[in-house]
């Protein structure tokens, strides 16, 4: 199957309205895969202590992070996912908002490290572009941008065939270079790390049941091992600060 890598997903999704129907139907099917959150606890250095998730969507990794003892908020501009992350989870209310990811109501340098996952997908370069802007602006030492990997074909097949049905997965992969590219100009420095991989990262957390400690020391052990062309999305790490 022919996949576009070079566009932007479903523009559609730009408007909080059409994720509002999008998170009525996916929002609980979401809620079971916190594999993000435990590649965000690997990275997250001791000093960053504040912690902001971009378009929260689930909201699930800005849940599993808080039950780790990590002090995070989540933002998504659909009142939907927004209504129903906090009816998820009612003790975490005050750290659920509704926000635009291109205007946060938030002082520069707000949190330590920024994340988002599947976020940038759905947008053009000149979008992200505006979008990278505003996240640099409110993180004091490091943003960090999972995407879909180009270099996995079968990945990106699988997805096709799901977006055949449902437009919530037409979405667009990135090459390393690409969004290197689109972080530099708010970044000193960024890495790309291979994230959600099937093997064997993954396996320590669904068969192991590996908690964030141990995770962050086989992710620091193998990790290295794992390779970019078999990793379902690239999780992208820039310095903003030293």
């Amino acid at each position: 199957m022919t996949v576009d890598m070079r566009t932007p997903g479903d523009d559609s999704f730009a408007k909080a309205g059409t994720w509002d129907g999008a998170w009525h139907q996916h929002f609980q099917e979401y809620q079971g895969d916190f594999r993000h959150a435990y590649y965000i606890a690997a990275i997250r250095r001791r000093r960053e202590r504040r912690v902001l998730e971009l378009a929260a969507g689930s909201f699930r990794d800005m849940a599993a992070l808080n039950r780790w003892g990590v002090s995070c908020e989540g933002v998504d501009f659909s009142g939907e996912s927004v209504r129903k992350a906090a009816d998820q989870f009612p003790t975490l209310r005050d750290r659920i908002k509704q926000m635009d990811a291109r205007h946060l109501d938030y002082p520069d340098g707000a949190f330590d490290l920024t994340f988002h996952a599947g976020f940038w997908v759905y947008f053009d370069d000149a979008q992200i572009a505006e979008m990278a802007a505003e996240q640099a602006r409110v993180s004091r030492y490091r943003m960090t941008a999972t995407v879909h990997n180009a270099q996995h074909r079968g990945f990106q097949e699988y997805l096709a065939e799901l977006a055949q049905k449902d437009r919530f997965y037409r979405v667009r992969f990135f090459h390393p270079e690409e969004i290197i590219a689109l972080l530099q100009p708010y970044c000193r420095r960024v890495i790309v790390l291979p994230a959600m991989t099937g093997r064997r990262l993954d396996r320590s957390i669904f068969r192991r049941h590996l908690g964030p400690t141990m995770f962050r020391a086989a992710y620091q052990l193998y990790g290295r091992f794992e390779r970019l062309e078999t990793s379902e999305r690239l999780l992208c790490i820039g310095e903003v600060a030293d």
